[in-house]
This record gives structure tokens, sequence and C-alpha cells, in this order.
């Protein structure tokens, strides 16, 4: 604010609003919670991953940082499987994907008073193809808050959130998703950083869920190989779940004596645990006394 001739352009938006993003690897989740909400019996099936997945002519979608051939239900969220996500939605269907993301509002206008807020973008056509890659967490552009509450109605017991930004506005509490489905979501989330990709996300004293991604941008209708997105969504404490953060990295820099790759659980995971560190304790008071 000192220096306004510095101030680029975008840099004066709010991108929690006005932004899009293909989220990559957080849109996952919603592949577990079809799977429980249509009551589809997958949650004792293996699935062969180590051949990859052919989705175009030119394009094989493969799980390089997976050494295991097959792969459970549970350890697609765990180890973050693009094709394992692929062969989850080719046997839940395309309908009952359109019908749930409509359900949770990632594909309705979102409003909250006083801000202005983008339309997330859907594929011009929500074929099977475009319904693949949507498995994994692209073809489909999400705004952070459209993000936010998405997920809190997955955690929350199943409640439709409506955000806003003062207090004194009606809430209306409408139920759209069952208590036991968000329970199991919390469930997996939580595992996802104790065992999973989300274990930089770990907080002392508290009980984190979350999950990470990371996605290539894209530039002039392709996919860079260079520039990413990375991110952390994270819910805490996930036994009782109250509050949510969304970390998100718009192509990251290398980290210094960490890794020569950026993805969500090096850079936003980490990030994500050191903000709620600080913070929990005074949003959470008995956090205090639990914390190391």
């Amino acid at each position: 604010p000192n220096y306004p001739e510095n101030i680029k352009p975008l840099s004066e938006n709010n991108l929690a609003t006005e932004a899009r993003y293909e989220m990559g690897s957080t849109l996952k989740i919603f592949n577990a919670a079809l799977v429980f909400d249509n009551e589809i019996d997958l949650t004792n099936k293996n699935f062969e991953i180590s051949k990859g997945y052919q989705i175009t002519k030119k394009k094989l979608i493969e799980d390089k940082h997976i050494k295991e051939k097959e792969i459970n239900f549970e350890e697609i969220f765990l180890l973050s499987s693009n094709v394992g996500s692929i062969k989850l939605i080719e046997e839940i269907g395309i309908i009952k994907q359109k019908d749930f993301f409509e359900k949770i509002g990632l594909t309705s206008k979102l409003r909250i008073d006083g801000l202005k807020i983008v339309n997330n973008r859907k594929p011009v056509q929500w074929d099977e193809q475009a319904s693949k890659f949507i498995s994994y967490g692209y073809g489909i552009s999400i705004s952070p808050i459209s993000l936010i509450s998405a997920y809190s109605s997955l955690v929350n017991g199943g409640f439709q959130i409506n955000p806003i930004i003062h207090s004194g506005q009606k809430k209306i509490r409408k139920k759209i998703i069952d208590e036991n489905i968000s329970k199991k979501i919390s469930l997996l989330l939580e595992k996802i950083v104790n065992e999973g990709t989300g274990k930089k996300a770990k907080v002392p004293g508290l009980r984190v869920g979350g999950k990470t991604a990371t996605s290539k941008k894209l530039e002039k209708g392709e996919y860079s190989e260079k520039k990413l997105i990375t991110s952390f969504i994270g819910v805490f404490p996930i036994n009782e779940p109250k509050f949510i953060t969304l970390i998100l990295f718009d192509e990251p820099t290398k980290n210094a004596g960490e890794s020569i790759e950026n993805f969500g659980g090096n850079t936003a995971a980490p990030t994500f645990s050191r903000i709620i560190r600080k913070i929990s304790p005074i949003l959470i008071k008995q956090n205090y006394f639990s914390s190391d």
C-alpha cells in the first residue's frame, strides 16, 4: 500500500472469489463422496494402476509416484492416484457425477452479499472424457470460495453452506448429504494427513484432515510442464469440524533443502501446518494446553 505505483492490475482482485483454478487432486475427494452417497460397493475392490490409463489417443495418464501395481479404494486417496480416480468414475458413471456436483453447488452460481464472485467454468461438453478428467481435478475451473463451500458440506454433517462476510444474516440449514457419509469423508481426510500425501500438514496437539493437490497450469490451451498450482485444503479439528482453510500457491518456486520438485504436499501442506499452529490456540482455547 505504501507503493501504489508498484501494484499490478491483477493483484487488486480478490483471488478467493474472483479467480478460477483447475484444483487438481482436491477434487478426488468428491469421488469418495459419490461412492458413499450412491452406496456403490467399491471400498473392498482393488484397482490395477501399473499400466496407466489411455484417456485420449495421445494422452496416457500414469501414477509414476506410486510403486504398487494394485491399490485399494482407500489408497487411491492416500496416495492420490489419478488412474485410480478415473477407474472409480468409470464405475460410478457420468450422470451421478454431474448430479452430485450440482447438489453440492459446484455448478451453480454462488452469491455473497457485498462480493463479486466469478462463476465456475464447466466443460463445454460434460461427456465421458470430460468426466474422467474431472475425476482427478482437470477440465473444470473453480473459485477458492466455491471449493471451500463444497468441502464444508462434505465434513460438517452434510449441511449446505452459504458463505457470509458479516453477522446478522439469517442462516438456513439445509441437509444435502447424509451425516454418516460426512463422517466417512472426515475419517478419510484425517487418514490422508496421518498416513498419506498430507503428512506435512500435521499440527501438534490437533486432529487435522485434508487433501493435497498439484496441477499443471493451463496456458494458451496447453498444460505447462513447468508451471504448477499447488494447494492443500484442511479441516480442523477433524473429529468435530469447525474451521476450514485453503492454501493455494500459483507457480510456487523451488523448496531449498526439501525437494527439487513442488507438490501440494511439500508447499501448501507445511504452510497450512505453520499457519494453524499459530491461529488454533486463538480459535480453540484448549489448544494452548494440548500443543507441544
